[in-house]
């Protein structure tokens, strides 16, 4: 084998361990969000809501739960924020105008929010582990594992938002 093969070779199996080491670890580093701009106050809030466990438990059926128990909670996180812009505009001299940005806020690309799925991303449904102590007869303990499949429907969905305000001097 030529030189310039052997060369060649070696640059492409960094590119693919380079590019292997990048995947694993999740992807590029997320975009953090620009300042904002000078006459703008920024508040940032969150509110939970009940999510209604459906009657046929699935995937789909969750995730649509947990949507629509988030949809319920936007109009209450949105009043924190806009008090707390509120407070934070007083306290510089400074009132609150119109809404200018609002963004609600997610896990980044590559990491996982228990929000999105308890097993994974848009997965609700999986192997559902349960542990208890026996005793024995000699007085002893043991831990018993015992699992199961199910589809466990989250108590609350939570959601947060952050907003951002026109500021103007009071």
């Amino acid at each position: 084998m030529k030189r310039s093969h052997v060369t060649l070779v070696a640059a492409a199996a960094a590119g693919v361990a380079a590019a292997g080491i990048a995947f694993a670890s999740g992807g590029p580093a997320p975009v953090q969000p620009t300042d904002p701009a000078a006459d703008t106050v920024v508040a940032t809030a969150s509110w939970q809501a009940r999510v209604v466990a459906p009657a046929r438990r699935t995937d789909a059926t969750i995730d649509r739960a947990m949507r629509v128990a988030r949809i319920r909670a936007m109009p209450a996180a949105l009043e924190v924020a806009r008090d707390e812009a509120n407070a934070l505009a007083k306290a510089a001299g400074l009132g609150t105008g119109r809404i200018v940005g609002i963004r609600r806020d997610i896990a980044p690309p590559g990491c996982w929010d228990q929000e999105t799925g308890r097993f994974g991303p848009g997965r609700w449904c999986g192997r559902v582990y349960t542990h208890r102590r026996v005793g024995r007869a000699d007085g002893t303990t043991k831990r018993v594992t015992r699992s199961r499949h199910g589809c466990p429907v989250p108590k609350r969905a939570t959601i947060r938002i952050t907003v951002t305000y026109a500021a103007s001097p009071r």
